[in-house]
């Protein structure tokens, strides 16, 4: 290229048009390939599953400027909604209800949590609020229950599956205090501790009931020794369960 004192100036690279194209398409045929490689290495039911998410990610950009695609695929009357939520497991569905209020508002949305409690937890029995045990569909007749918090408290009440667990529980929580000065709130919270839940679990009247079963109420004392000696017969201390398994306050 001739400069202004008529030398030669430096070389000006040529710009071919198209190459950035070509890339982009060359590199979206290399993903696609890996993609594709990596889906035949998939069990049948994750294939379903990376389908769905990518049919989510198409409706976005095909409606990227509408802010109310998803909000149409899920509400619609069709009773797409419904179709897509049995797709998903519990943590999958949970996500979606997080990232899209649309969701939670959905007729479906707690039938699809009711359906999923009785698939994974079946005949089980779990500690529910404030301190009895129940199935999970036990309650099947209650219009107001959110099935979704049910949910999530019988899988955060998964150490306590019955009234023998919440006693050898306790048992270990007396023994570890100092009778003389701790009260049944201090074992309310160790309790809780113990069995990692949260606090709306077990309620004082609760905790008082099951001390006085374990002899150690009102005052917190009594004759811990036989569980001491053995967990297993500290399990038939107390008074008994329903004949269902169910304890309450």
């Amino acid at each position: 290229v001739p400069s202004a004192h008529g030398g030669l100036g430096a070389a000006v690279p040529i710009r071919r048009r198209g190459a950035p194209a070509m890339q982009s398409q060359a590199a979206r045929s290399e993903a696609l390939g890996r993609l594709l490689a990596e889906l035949e290495g998939l069990p049948t039911s994750e294939v379903w599953r990376v389908r769905l998410y990518a049919g989510f990610r198409r409706i976005v950009h095909e409606r990227m400027g509408q802010a109310s695609a998803l909000k149409d695929l899920l509400m619609e009357e069709g009773g797409m909604a419904a179709s897509i939520f049995r797709l998903l497991d519990a943590r999958s569905l949970a996500g979606l209800g997080t990232t899209c209020e649309y969701c939670r508002t959905s007729p479906h949305w707690m039938e699809t949590w009711y359906l999923l409690g009785v698939q994974d937890f079946g005949h089980q029995h779990r500690l529910v609020p404030p301190g009895r045990f129940e199935r999970f569909d036990s309650v099947v007749l209650d219009s107001d229950i959110n099935w979704h918090a049910r949910y999530a408290d019988f899988v955060c009440a998964a150490r306590c599956p019955s009234i023998e667990s919440l006693r050898l529980a306790a048992v270990r929580v007396v023994q570890s205090l100092d009778l003389e000065t701790s009260g049944v709130e201090e074992v309310r919270k160790r309790l809780l501790l113990e069995l990692q839940l949260g606090e709306h679990f077990l309620s004082v009247e609760c905790v008082e009931q099951l001390l006085e079963r374990l002899y150690v109420a009102p005052s917190l004392q009594g004759d811990m020794g036989t569980a001491q000696g053995d967990e297993g017969a500290g399990a038939q201390r107390g008074g008994s369960a329903g004949s269902d398994g169910q304890w309450s306050a």
